[in-house]
């Protein structure tokens, strides 16, 4: 007759022993940790690729917006935007041995709300990754809602040869026809809601590609009169 070797009550899961009947529980409490764990990691990721803005900038309250800015001829989309922006193509203004100084003017679209712009802030400005200055915009203008304004004056945009490798640099003016331009412009204004005009400043994100205006300028040279 076989002899039978009695059975443990218990699960050896070292360092710890565990009940056959808690089992489930066990998985059912590693499962929602390991959840937990990876929901965390996701919040605080898009956190850190968050801005975070104060409450007021120049005395104007911090709002957040959805605004389109491209450089296609249809601006008009579905996402729910508060304002479309409609980029025109960049007109050279100047070439020196320093840098080229070339133009953006600009469609502004708001089919929701009318305002009254004070002035524009540029902050965190690139073409092709090379860092450029872009004075304030000091032009108020106004748009009423659902009619396209446009920017009584273009913006003027001087991007430097300094800094960079004489070969980078002429491939860049001379070989690539679209220009990157990354940066974040602040809108400065009173935005009307409710029948009333708020004063806000809204963060506007920009990453776009333009023509590069050097050799459109040279093509249209080139071009039979």
């Amino acid at each position: 007759m076989r002899r039978q070797i009695p059975r443990s009550s218990n699960i050896d899961l070292f360092p710890f022993k565990f009940r056959p009947a808690l089992l489930p529980y066990l998985y059912l409490f590693t499962g929602l940790f390991a959840f937990g764990v990876i929901c965390l990691c996701f919040t605080a990721r898009a956190a850190a690729q968050t801005p975070v803005f104060p409450d007021k900038i120049h005395g104007y309250k911090v709002h957040r917006e959805t605004i389109s800015v491209n450089t296609g001829n249809d601006p008009k989309s579905n996402r729910g935007e508060e304002a479309f922006i409609k980029v025109s193509p960049p007109q050279l203004k100047n070439v020196a041995l320093s840098g080229i100084t070339f133009e953006l003017s600009a469609e502004v679209l708001s089919p929701r709300q009318s305002a009254k712009i004070d002035f524009l802030t540029f902050n965190d400005m690139f073409v092709n990754g090379v860092g450029v200055k872009i004075e304030d915009y000091r032009y108020p203008f106004s748009i009423t809602k659902n009619e396209p304004a446009n920017l009584p004056n273009p913006a003027s945009i001087m991007l430097s040869s300094t800094g960079i490798l004489h070969a980078a640099w002429k491939e860049m003016s001379d070989s690539q026809e679209k220009w990157q331009v990354k940066g974040r412009v602040f809108v400065f204004g009173k935005f009307r809601k409710w029948g009333f005009y708020h004063k806000r400043v809204i963060p506007v994100d920009i990453d776009l590609m333009i023509e590069n205006p050097l050799i459109q300028k040279a093509r249209s040279e080139t071009q039979p009169q």
